[in-house]
């Protein structure tokens, strides 16, 4: 079925109480990538006698000329008539109107939120009670900024735009809905939010008019009262944006970062040299931000952030290596740093090339054309085989000695377990103490 037809073919649900227009040519693409689930759920909300549209990002991508993989829908029904008219439906955030909706087969979920006022916010986070509603313009009115701030009938074919959204989009410029002070202190977590939206991409930056760039500054205490998860999640997708060094400008410049980070001595000139992209880039960045703090002050920081535990280590390995390089001529020393990196290899040369892009390009260089170990990564000689070569009880001193020969299995690349006897055979290990033999690390 041709995109026009399986438009023309949905029911229309209750009319929004705000005018339209039709939807641009720019929205073609976005038409064409609508999944069928999306429209069979929004069929059946409107076959209920309920208004439905499209909100959110999805209706970004779609004044972008993109295709939106994410689609959330705002409707007149209530969350307990979406429950009992969608059987496999979770009730996603019921309080505040929200359901995700799923239909009797497929994984397929959308978000469907009740149009609302939020009557008041005390506490900078989170409303106290909401007022569901009928009114799309009401609901609209409630949103952060104006780009988010859009609607889509998909039935009429319409777009919904009370606060020109789609000329700042065009424009590149990043506005609150009517007062920028009064919609960051109803949430704090939409200052992290402007931030992030000024990244779009490869499409470069959006800029905050003038009254959202003072309220930025003006309003950023009151990211003390949002919860330390949500900005971490926030601060997670800035540092993973394709413009993440001018946004970590910007956030130096405005004061927030300092907020967000205190104690850290942060370097953010660094970040501009980093090609680190995706989720690879949230740790490489945070330890060249890190590059001058003491280990205790990033530990603490981070924490506070709700960082886990694997994010922590990472942050604090790739910090701890910084500016120590292998030699680019030196065979041993590459395969030892391959080695001993391991899947933190690709994240560690994004750090180093920030601090030296020609030593770190030779190393890459000679790393590209180094042949793989002749047996691995793994140790050739195993604490049996080591026992019976030597006699040594199992213990902390044989452990050791196992890891000197697995580091000078992979520093010379041998390829048998009679080489790693061989080099056993030259070693001074009969006597004196064991805490100081090298093993497989790096530096």
């Amino acid at each position: 079925m041709a995109a026009d037809e399986r438009f023309a073919s949905l029911p229309a649900g209750a009319a929004a109480d705000l005018a339209g227009e039709p939807l641009p040519q720019s929205f073609d693409v976005w038409l064409a990538g609508l999944p069928d689930s999306l429209l069979e759920v929004m069929a059946r909300l409107a076959e209920a006698g309920a208004g439905v549209w499209v909100v959110g990002g999805s209706v970004r991508d779609a004044c972008a000329g993109l295709t939106a993989h994410d689609h959330d829908l705002a409707t007149t029904m209530r969350p307990d008539q979406m429950l009992a008219l969608f059987p496999r439906a979770l009730p996603t955030g019921v309080r505040f109107g929200t359901v995700s909706l799923r239909l009797e087969e497929g994984n397929e979920q959308y978000e469907a939120t009740t149009l609302r006022t939020d009557l008041e916010y005390r506490d900078g986070r989170r409303p106290e009670e909401v007022d569901f509603g009928d009114s799309l313009a009401q609901d609209l009115r409630r949103r952060d900024f104006t780009v988010n701030a859009m609607a889509v009938d998909l039935a009429r074919q319409h777009l919904h735009d009370p606060f020109g959204g789609q000329e700042d989009l065009e424009a590149g410029c990043l506005r609150a809905v009517g007062d920028a002070r009064e919609r960051l202190s109803e949430d704090g977590l939409r200052i992290m939010r402007a931030y992030r939206f000024m990244d779009r991409g490869d499409a470069g930056l959006w800029q905050p008019d003038e009254a959202l760039a003072s309220a930025l500054v003006e309003c950023q205490r009151m990211l003390t009262l949002v919860s330390s998860e949500r900005i971490w999640h926030e601060l997670q997708l800035i540092l993973s944006g394709a413009n993440a060094a001018a946004i970590l400008d910007r956030l130096g410049v405005d004061g927030v970062l300092g907020l967000l980070l205190p104690e850290w001595t942060c370097d953010v000139d660094l970040q501009h040299r980093c090609s680190a992209t995706g989720s690879e880039a949230v740790a490489a960045r945070l330890a060249l931000l890190a590059s001058a703090t003491d280990r205790g002050r990033v530990e603490s920081a981070l924490r506070d952030l709700t960082a886990p535990r694997k994010m922590l280590d990472a942050v604090q390995e790739l910090r701890r290596r910084l500016g120590t390089l292998p030699q680019a001529t030196s065979s041993a020393q590459l395969r030892l740093y391959r080695v001993a990196l391991g899947a933190r290899l690709e994240q560690q040369l994004h750090c180093e090339a920030s601090l030296d892009a020609d030593a770190t390009a030779a190393v890459r260089e000679a790393l590209t054309s180094l042949p793989a170990n002749q047996a691995g990564d793994l140790p050739l000689m195993d604490g049996n085989r080591l026992f019976e070569s030597t006699g040594l009880e199992p213990g902390e001193r044989l452990g050791r000695l196992k890891a000197w020969l697995h580091r000078i299995q992979i520093e010379q690349d041998l390829a048998t377990v009679a080489d790693v006897e061989s080099a056993l055979a030259d070693l001074d290990w009969q006597d004196g103490p064991s805490d100081d033999w090298p093993r497989v690390s790096w530096p």
